[in-house]
């Protein structure tokens, strides 16, 4: 499969998948409280969906298809990509691959609705055919809206997601509370086997999977 698609997680080129929960507190008072409260999370939630306007923008500029435009026409209005269109973006994609003799299937991560992409492969598999299959399907299906919605997702604020990951780290104890982005960059970019991280440990990809946690 193509690469970005294996491999979500490319810890050297600032490209993290991640998840940010992010919660709304209110607190109990007058009728005109209420109304104050409900405007504050209105703006919060605006601005939540503003951060990803330039993406959106540049996505709908770049679309191949009917398809993707009204899609992402949809969600530069709504600030956001559907779910919905989500799901039917890789389902265009699933029926391409599969009429190329490619079997993928999706099956959504329970914590995060996701949909993670996995092709049955037999001894028959042309890993260069399934690489070439994916990027013409990809084009004008799932190509300029998967990645944009997964990020949406999984970092709303649109935050620097290296920076999030080295929290989460350092909240695990995993580094030292004076490592900073730049010692992460500096440490994945050594040769295997010669950082000072475990990235192999379960601790280390649960910070990758999902920083907030």
């Amino acid at each position: 499969m193509l690469l970005k698609r294996m491999l979500r997680v490319v810890a050297t080129a600032g490209v993290l998948s991640v998840v940010l929960g992010l919660g709304a507190c209110s607190m109990p008072g007058s009728g005109n409280a209420g109304a104050s409260d409900g405007a504050s999370s209105s703006s919060s939630s605006s601005s939540e969906s503003s951060s990803y306007e330039a993406e959106l923008k540049q996505a709908l500029q770049s679309a191949s298809s009917d398809f993707e435009r009204g899609v992402l026409e949809r969600a530069v209005k709504a600030g956001k990509i559907s779910e919905s269109d989500y799901r039917e973006a890789n389902e265009k994609y699933q029926e391409c691959m599969a009429a190329k003799g490619d079997d993928v299937e999706f099956d959504t991560d329970q914590s995060t609705g996701l949909m993670q992409e996995h092709m049955n492969t037999d001894d028959n598999y042309d890993s260069a055919k399934a690489n070439e299959d994916s990027m013409a399907c990809a084009k004008g299906t799932n190509l300029q809206i998967r990645d944009l919605y997964e990020r949406m997702v999984q970092n709303p604020s649109n935050a620097d997601e290296i920076e999030l990951v080295v929290g989460c780290l350092k909240r695990r104890k995993l580094v030292p509370d004076s490592f900073t982005k730049q010692d992460y960059l500096t440490e994945m970019g050594k040769p295997e086997g010669s950082s000072k991280l475990d990235t192999s440990s379960d601790a280390f990809s649960q910070c990758l999977a999902n920083p907030s946690k």
